[in-house]
């Protein structure tokens, strides 16, 4: 077991979440995201990083630029010239800018005067103009928390933003994007670094995911997402880009620690260890080389670590050290590595070639060596040399990408170099929106409107958290009892769902329309639901109704109401057929 105090974990959350308006942040386009995978014309383009105000250049950026990418873009009908960046951007979308202050008032944070929207670079293809523009809505103060069960999580920061374009493969140097998402406004949450327990994350998160909900904001599988920002004593804060689910961040926390404590206990190891690198090309070695992964290669780069031959096996989390140096190459679009502390055999080199290998690369046993090719190997050894290097230091600051519950490498952590302000447009004077907030209900004051209405309170709590609360706030408009209403979404819908019956809303109000005209009863509903229609369906009332339950009472005596039951239970209401045998 870990001790989390003891090794001084430190955990920052950024929540990224998107909001439910009709348009876009900086243009009139719909927020709604095409079905259509047929898209209206592509373009392609290439991007470059551009100083900051300070006139310096982010390092992330640049390590961007160095892959030499070239990304192409699909736009859609809800895209416009704002998108293709072929326009200058509409001013900034008022209902956004609401929804977002309302946040910033629930949360008790101060809200500045004036609002600077910010260009922020980035050139990974995520925007077709090379930055995001972003603007800082709140800050957070000492009133500004949230409690969770292992103390106070402070709020740092608001900032409302645009959401990045959709990305849908890669091929070798290009990049491929949808851009119906570009643009959909954004808030990003962050907190202060007070988490110090996994499960004080996720129970951070989930908090701020219940509150964000009484928010006009979007649901469902990608409209939520958090960075995690992780340190421990003795390392550097490493930032885990996009995070989705939820359950299992608890476990991704974990992971990431156990990698960081044993990059320090190598770091132990190397104490008094200088690392000395060298680099040689050694194409010509395996020109007639078994090996398919080297074979008539064009350049093929081999660099020596002189004393740490075994180092590459040390584990590094749930993988291995060499397995994580590998990561590094893969940056570059480079599969990976080979290196002499796993079994040479495997990539076919026969013990000729291997013991031709070591004495023509290794001055000594104790050497390490490791091979690369690929067309952007050099940059991608750079790289490696950097991280091996730094392997001294223990764990250097970096950003990494979330996989299932582990991480990989991304790229070098990004600084204040990547801001600078938006030229085209102007700063906006908060004070004239604040009289405009009105505070959101919470799912606490819903549950109770709720439970008012006839809904169990389990059954109230259960409506007032799921995703589609606003589609049941919009079907109380039929004369239903709202328990059925609820009960058809919880448990009906998600039923079919499961049987792979795609149920829409037009499907609901087609139920809840026959159950308000009495032309159906409630038994009836998941077969009508799943046909479609009510033929087959239609309730028996009135003096078909009196003529059955004469018959069968004539034939069954006592018995009659099951036997009614039994053959007509999804036509007639029970009631009415218990009050008819009565009389």
């Amino acid at each position: 077991m870990i001790d989390y105090k003891k090794i001084g974990l430190k955990i920052g959350i950024e929540i990224h979440q998107r909001l439910a308006t009709k348009t876009k942040l900086f243009c009139n386009c719909s927020t709604e995201i095409s079905e259509d995978e047929n898209p209206v014309f592509e373009f392609s383009r290439k991007l470059r990083p551009t100083a900051s105000e300070t006139g310096e250049v982010d390092k992330a950026a640049m390590q961007e630029f160095l892959k030499d990418k070239e990304f192409t873009y699909y736009s859609y009908p809800n895209c416009c010239s704002v998108e293709t960046d072929s326009k200058f951007p509409n001013e900034l979308n008022e209902e956004a800018l609401l929804i977002s202050l309302q946040l910033a008032k629930i949360l008790k944070m101060c809200v500045p005067d004036s609002l600077q929207i910010m260009r922020k670079v980035v050139i990974d293809g995520s925007n077709t103009t090379g930055y995001q523009r972003t603007s800082l809505v709140g800050k957070g103060n000492e009133n500004s928390y949230i409690e969770t069960s292992f103390g106070k999580v402070h709020i740092q920061d608001l900032n409302l933003e645009e959401e990045s374009a959709t990305k849908i493969k890669e091929k070798e140097k290009m990049i491929y994007y949808r851009l119906d998402r570009l643009g959909i406004p954004l808030i990003e949450l962050s907190c202060h670094p007070d988490i110090w327990h996994p499960e004080q994350a996720k129970e951070f998160a989930s908090k701020i995911g219940l509150l964000l909900r009484s928010l006009k904001v979007q649901r469902g599988i990608g409209t939520i997402r958090q960075d995690v920002n992780i340190s421990i004593k003795g390392g550097s804060r490493i930032e885990i880009k996009g995070f989705q689910e939820l359950k299992k961040l608890d476990k991704l926390i974990e992971n990431e620690v156990k990698r960081q404590l044993d990059l320090i206990s190598i770091k132990e190891k190397l104490k008094n260890k200088p690392i000395k690198l060298t680099e040689k090309e050694v194409t010509d070695l395996f020109k007639s080389s078994k090996c398919k992964i080297l074979k008539d290669k064009e350049k093929i780069l081999c660099l020596k670590i002189e004393n740490l031959s075994g180092l590459f096996k040390n584990p590094c989390g749930e993988i291995t050290l060499g397995k994580e140096i590998a990561n590094y190459a893969k940056v570059f679009g480079i599969g990976g590595i080979i290196h002499s502390d796993e079994d040479l055999k495997k990539y076919q080199f026969d013990s000729k070639e291997i013991n031709h290998l070591k004495k023509e690369i290794c001055a000594k046993e104790k050497d390490l060596f490791l091979l690369i090719t690929g067309e952007n190997c050099r940059n991608a050894l750079e790289l490696i040399k950097k991280r091996i290097l730094s392997l001294g230091k223990g764990i250097p600051e970096e950003t990494r990408f979330a996989e299932d519950i582990l991480t990989r490498y991304a790229r070098e952590l990004p600084g204040a170099a990547r801001m600078y302000p938006e030229t085209d447009l102007p700063k906006i004077d908060l004070n004239k929106y604040l009289n405009k907030i009105k505070l959101p209900e919470s799912l606490e004051e819903k549950s109770a409107r709720f439970l008012k209405l006839g809904l169990s309170k389990d059954l109230a709590e259960q409506i007032s958290k799921n995703k589609e609360l606003g589609l049941f706030e919009e079907l109380l408009k039929y004369k239903v009892e709202p328990k059925i209403i609820a009960d058809l979404i919880l448990n009906k819908k998600k039923s079919l769902e499961r049987k792979n019956i795609k149920i829409v809303k037009k499907d609901l109000e087609f139920v809840l329309k026959n159950l308000e005209k009495g032309k159906i009863v409630k038994k009836a509903i998941e077969n009508v639901l799943t046909n479609k229609t009510i033929k087959g369906f239609e309730k028996i009332s009135g003096v078909e109704l009196k003529k059955i339950i004469g018959n069968y009472t004539k034939k069954y005596g006592k018995k009659a109401m099951g036997e009614i039951m039994k053959k007509y239970g999804k036509r007639v209401d029970s009631e009415e057929v218990l009050e008819l045998l009565k009389r």
